[in-house]
């Protein structure tokens, strides 16, 4: 057995033991702090990775997304031009077609089928359903004496009079509901007049209404039979000055065909025709606007220049544009001259003269000016013998004699001093 420690001895061993477990804890502590702040590091150094990943991940997604928006715009832009060279091929065809569209019409109108035939909507109004009758008013039912239970058992003996005077409270309280329901069904008959009444009053103001609302509408049936009276005989005043070869007749119908001939927009928003006939010489003359060269397009072709992120524009040839233009004015002269004579089955029209230009500004005096670009006298004998489907217009209007412009697209004007009558 070891000695035993003295007071003292205890006194310094319990001190040394104890800080001894202070150093213990506090390199306990510090081992804790240290393993917290390495914990913290690492989740710092986590979330430092995190957001570089997420950054990169980000710049990423931006950079797809960037790629991604230029591609669709791109796509946008070739589509557009896809969509711009449609229109323009479009646009381009139907003004180089218009003697071959022409052609595959018949320019004759049959005035028989102007007349009009006046056409009535379904009459409606909000009045045409007779209004309900009222419905029978019936009788509540009847009310019937219920008269309280009787006692029973002992207290039978001693609750006759409380019983009586339940009963004829009961009693009472019937004969005041059935007084009240005899007065209900004597009042009914006078209700159900009254109803039939103001049925009768309402009947006869939807009846007014409606009255009312049919003489609106056959007045305006009326008139517009009457509008299509008035066209009809119009038609048939026409019809018959036509037979017998009026020049107003005439004039008219073949502003009829005119009007009936349609134009591309950019050449229909630009030209015009002026016309009147003689029957001293049976001839149409004709005054032919014609589009001047500005207005008709001077782009070959649209294309996406992806440098500059623009849409340009491939424009024609002076020649090739010099080209198309002188074929429109061709072109729109025999279709003019095709359209009268295809459209006067009877033979009233034996020649036409023609004289096609542009109103133009003359620079030299600032003055308005039409500038004759063509000019042709045909007869229908010599127009008729041509088969226009097979045919080169400006070699056509040759053999016709026409005096034709040298530039048209420059507005050079024909000398036309010495005729067009060979």
């Amino acid at each position: 057995m070891g000695r035993r420690r003295g007071f003292f001895a205890e006194l310094q061993y319990q001190a040394a033991k104890a800080q001894k477990e202070r150093v213990r804890q506090a390199a306990t502590a510090e081992r804790e702090r240290l393993r917290l702040e390495k914990e913290m590091h690492r989740a710092q150094a986590a979330a430092v990775v995190a957001r570089e990943r997420m950054a990169r991940a980000n710049a990423q997604a931006a950079a797809q997304a960037e790629r991604e928006a230029k591609r669709l715009h791109i796509e946008a832009q070739q589509t557009k031009v896809e969509s711009l060279n449609a229109d323009l091929r479009e646009e381009l065809a139907a003004i180089d077609s218009i003697l071959e569209s022409t052609l595959a019409v018949d320019d004759y109108v049959d005035l028989e089928k102007l007349r009009r035939v006046a056409e009535h909507p379904r009459f409606q109004s909000a009045h045409l359903t007779a209004l309900p009758p009222p419905a029978s008013i019936a009788a509540p039912p009847e009310p019937y004496f219920q008269p309280p239970a009787p006692p029973t058992g002992i207290s039978a003996l001693f609750a006759k009079k409380k019983h009586a005077a339940a009963t004829a409270a009961a009693e009472a309280q019937f004969d005041h509901a059935h007084a009240a329901w005899r007065a209900m069904v004597a009042e009914i008959p006078r209700r159900q007049l009254a109803a039939a009444e103001q049925h009768q009053v309402a009947e006869g103001e939807r009846l007014r209404r409606l009255a009312s609302d049919r003489r609106r509408y056959e007045a305006e049936c009326e008139e517009r039979q009457r509008v299509a009276d008035a066209e009809n005989a119009r038609l048939d005043d026409l019809i018959n000055r036509l037979a017998i070869s009026e020049p107003e007749a005439i004039d008219e119908y073949v502003g009829i065909v005119f009007g009936n001939s349609i134009y591309p927009d950019v050449i229909a928003a630009n030209s015009d025709i002026d016309f009147s006939y003689s029957s001293d010489l049976r001839e149409l003359s004709i005054t032919l606007l014609f589009p001047p060269p500005e207005v008709i397009p001077t782009t070959k072709s649209f294309r996406y220049v992806r440098a500059g992120d623009e849409i340009a524009e491939t424009k024609l040839t002076q020649k090739d544009f010099s080209t198309r233009y002188a074929n429109l004015i061709n072109n729109m002269t025999l279709r003019t001259v095709h359209e009268v004579w295809e459209s006067d089955r009877t033979g009233k029209i034996d020649s036409i003269s023609l004289v096609g230009g542009v109103n133009h500004v003359d620079p030299a005096v600032g003055k308005d000016v039409f500038v004759r670009l063509i000019a042709l006298a045909v007869s229908r004998e010599d127009f008729l013998q041509i088969d226009l489907t097979r045919i080169t217009p400006f070699e056509t209007l040759k053999h016709l004699c026409a005096v034709m412009s040298k530039a048209p697209h420059r507005l050079t004007p024909i000398d036309d001093k010495k005729g067009v009558r060979g």
